[in-house]
């Protein structure tokens, strides 16, 4: 190989590595249930639920075209008046009508699971926590996109954050969260 190429590959490589990394995902780990502060379960077109993943992990697939379809998110609180919000924005549906909410031991779950005559990929989704300073952090990996550019958001105490994309037809397939 020429040292050109190498060259080429090496800072191909490391850029990857900074644009995964730098945006704030940390490599996933398997776990059989929620044990950090919030986690988060995706539920992947031909794969069904996976492993979940907490406090920045990356949950999902990425570059195999597989459609993230719906998500479990669980709430590891300290006070029983921290809570977590979200709601899904479907292809062909838009934006769910009402907020799901978690507390302090308990799970919510937005988008579909593939039923039959409800399969609606998530395109991107919105969050927000109630009774705890601070916020939410995160960001999605999207189709023919990647992890979006810019800064990952960050939403103060009330404020809704909001990833993925929304009337372009992309689905998400991965993305990660944490509290802030």
């Amino acid at each position: 190989m020429t040292m050109l190429k190498y060259v080429t590959r090496s800072l191909a490589a490391l850029a990857l590595t900074v644009a995964t990394f730098g945006a704030g995902a940390t490599q996933a780990s398997a776990r059989s249930a929620p044990t950090g502060i919030i986690c988060y379960q995706a539920h992947v077109q031909n794969i069904g639920w996976m492993d979940w993943n907490c406090d920045g992990e990356w949950a999902g697939t990425r570059d195999r075209a597989l459609n993230l379809e719906a998500v479990r998110i669980h709430v590891n609180s300290v006070s029983d008046y921290f809570k977590v919000c979200a709601k899904a924005h479907r292809s062909n549906h838009g934006w769910d009508d009402h907020y799901e909410c978690a507390s302090n031991g308990h799970d919510i779950q937005i988008g579909t699971t593939g039923t039959i005559g409800y399969y609606n990929p998530m395109e991107a989704m919105r969050i927000y926590i109630d009774g705890a300073t601070g916020g939410p952090d995160g960001n999605a990996y999207v189709r023919n996109i990647g992890w979006l550019p810019g800064p990952t958001y960050f939403v103060n105490f009330w404020e809704t954050m909001e990833i993925g994309t929304t009337g372009r037809g992309l689905p998400m397939e991965s993305f990660w969260i944490k509290w802030v």
